[in-house]
């Protein structure tokens, strides 16, 4: 599959032409991962379900199991995705942003590991 690739801070890619950058692979499944977990679970009109509900990541008395769990839940919405194989993450609660780092296992059988994904709640 292809798409356009998207920069860290969701911006299209653009080549020193000026033409619209492509991935493909790994590299586009890893960023189809990428979006699930950086998306509101009902914010995008044209699919309401894709995402992550962002409200069990807020509050002082946020379950980290919980948190888990919808990671591994977004993340298992790409149907590429065969297996979630790890989840981790840190939250800085003054800057309101979590960081996830996962490893999950693709239907094709490759690896697909992200470090650094950060998902802003503020």
């Amino acid at each position: 599959m292809q798409s356009f690739k998207l920069s860290a801070d969701g911006d299209l890619e653009f080549d020193s032409r000026g033409d619209l950058v492509m991935n493909e692979g790994d590299e586009e499944l890893a960023q189809c991962c990428r979006i699930a977990i950086g998306t509101n679970a009902g914010e995008w009109f044209l699919n309401p379900d894709i995402g992550l509900a962002f409200r069990l990541f807020l509050g002082k008395l946020a379950s980290e199991e919980e948190m888990r769990n919808e990671l591994t839940r977004a993340l298992l919405q790409e149907e590429r995705i065969e297996s979630v194989d790890d989840v981790t993450f840190s939250v800085d609660r003054a800057a309101r942003l979590l960081t996830v780092t996962f490893k999950a296992t693709g239907t094709n059988g490759e690896v697909i590991q992200q470090e650094g994904v950060s998902i802003n709640a503020g």
